[in-house]
């Protein structure tokens, strides 16, 4: 019996290989008899697969699918080729067909994938599974109503469907950012936090609550919700080790007196790297503003060594240039000499000029900055109320320096330039930006009568941060305005 089998099957293969064996003038090329007779059904099954008519279409892609595999099965036993070929035709009849209800089904429907996508991509499928299946099966329904035929009956299904994966997609996202912090807060609760660090706890609490609600209002402008939802992860965190450290103390029965020493101890080593003798009797407040003057000296002895880095780099730029022509040009140097001479003065006088302005604010006022020959002038002293840009009467002190600096300047092109934080929608950070630069430089013109053909104002949003956004100092100092000031002729 097996020998007969493997005869019948011999004479199976050998019968499909005449029948679809191409000609090429008067010879044959032989070619593989399964791909050449699955030809058609393999094309219209990629086809289908290619614009996911298996989730468009289930019940004619798996009526396709299952000719096909009867088809397959058929041939891998040597059943009668007229039989496979008859499955293999009515496989890619489905599969056609699964194709144009897919496209009727993207052509009626497109908000619906549109949603589907929009969960896949927040993730759906990881964060939040079981919702994400509910609105599979609703659009499976809604497909297979217009399998059916009915319209009107797959519309209302695709609508629920729709709505669904928009659900799915607004909690994946909060998942993302929330669920860590959420578990975090529901540990502190058991950990009965709440009763030895209430206020970090409901700091905590109220931070991702503000998340949540940022979200659900616009799940698509997510910076300003992810750092708060991390700010409540931290908040949580501080809180559960509050609560542990305050544990400890009470278990070690150490007074406040040996708690507020210990406390004293982490200042007094930084104190102790800047050579501090700090004193305490009036608590952390003194100790700390000297350590902060020591930081800010620092600063100003870098920014100033950095200047004069860029000084020599630019002098060593000239010699290295004055170097390579003196080789065929011996006669000029005295000339290199002069130009040399020339530029070192006048960065003498640019350091000069620089240190002047410098020395006209404070260091809340303003960071004056050097970047090859243009000055800065970074107001951090200069707010505006929330959202607005109205310059305030208690700034315009503060102005008028700036007014006394850009005199210092007079044949330099002035640039106004406006910054915010990463918080809220870009479009609208930029639009603020640009109507507080312009506010500033209108004050300038109006003020001073600079005139217009010397001053610009730009507004860059959130586009060009100086610090990180993940902290409130940080987004402080990129709400900012910088005066730049610089050669006319290069005005940006």
């Amino acid at each position: 019996m097996k020998r007969s089998a493997s005869i019948n099957k011999i004479i199976f293969i050998v019968f499909v290989c005449l029948i679809y064996m191409p000609r090429t003038g008067s010879s044959y090329t032989l070619q593989d008899p399964k791909t050449l007779l699955f030809k058609e059904a393999n094309e219209a099954m990629g086809k289908a697969k290619a614009i996911h008519a298996e989730i468009f279409s289930p019940t004619r892609f798996k009526t396709a699918l299952k000719y096909y595999q009867e088809a397959d099965e058929a041939y891998k036993n040597s059943k009668a080729l007229e039989s496979v070929r008859e499955k293999l035709k009515l496989a890619a009849v489905y599969f056609l067909k699964s194709i144009e209800t897919t496209k009727l089904f993207k052509n009626n429907f497109a908000d619906c994938i549109a949603a589907r996508n929009d969960a896949l991509a927040a993730e759906a499928p990881q964060y939040r599974n079981k919702q994400w299946e509910e609105a599979e099966s609703l659009l499976t329904q809604a497909a297979k109503t217009l399998e059916d035929g009915n319209l009107n009956g797959a519309r209302s299904k695709a609508r629920k469907a729709e709505q669904a994966y928009r659900k799915v997609e607004l909690e994946s996202i909060k998942a993302n950012y929330l669920d860590e912090t959420k578990a975090l807060i529901k540990k502190a609760k058991e950990e009965n936090v709440k009763k030895l660090a209430p206020l970090t706890l409901t700091k905590a609490q109220q931070l991702a609550q503000k998340a949540e609600t940022l979200l659900a209002k616009n799940r698509y402008d997510t910076d300003q919700a992810r750092e708060l939802a991390q700010e409540a992860k931290y908040q949580a965190q501080h809180a559960i080790f509050l609560a542990k450290s305050i544990r400890a103390l009470d278990e070690k029965k150490k007074t406040l007196e040996e708690v507020l020493l210990d406390a004293e101890k982490p200042i007094q080593e930084i104190a102790d790297e800047f050579d501090l003798n700090p004193k305490f009797q009036n608590g952390f407040k003194q100790p700390t503003a000297e350590i902060i003057q020591n930081i800010n000296a620092l600063k100003n002895k870098l920014s100033s060594m950095e200047q004069d880095l860029n000084d020599k780099r630019e002098q060593l730029a000239t010699l290295s240039e004055e170097l390579s022509r003196m080789k065929s040009r011996l006669g000029d140097l005295k000339s290199k000499e002069e130009s040399l001479s020339k530029l070192m003065e006048q960065q003498r006088r640019a350091r000069e000029k620089f240190a002047k302005i410098e020395k006209m604010f404070t260091s809340e006022e303003a960071q004056i900055l050097r970047l090859g020959d243009k000055v800065i002038i970074r107001l951090y002293g200069l707010s505006f109320p929330v959202g607005k840009a109205t310059i305030e009467p208690k700034y315009f002190g503060l102005l008028s320096k700036v007014l006394k600096a850009i005199k210092e300047y007079p044949e330099c092109g002035i640039t106004v330039e406006g910054h915010t934080d990463s918080w809220g929608r870009d479009e609208a950070n930029q639009k603020l930006s640009t109507e507080r630069a312009e506010a500033v430089e209108k004050y300038l013109m109006a003020t001073a009568g600079i005139d217009s053909s010397r001053i610009i104002a730009v507004g860059y949003g959130e586009s060009k941060p100086i610090a990180t956004n993940e902290t409130k100092e940080g987004r402080r100092k990129n709400r900012r305005i910088d005066i730049v000031i610089h050669p006319k002729n290069r005005l940006q």
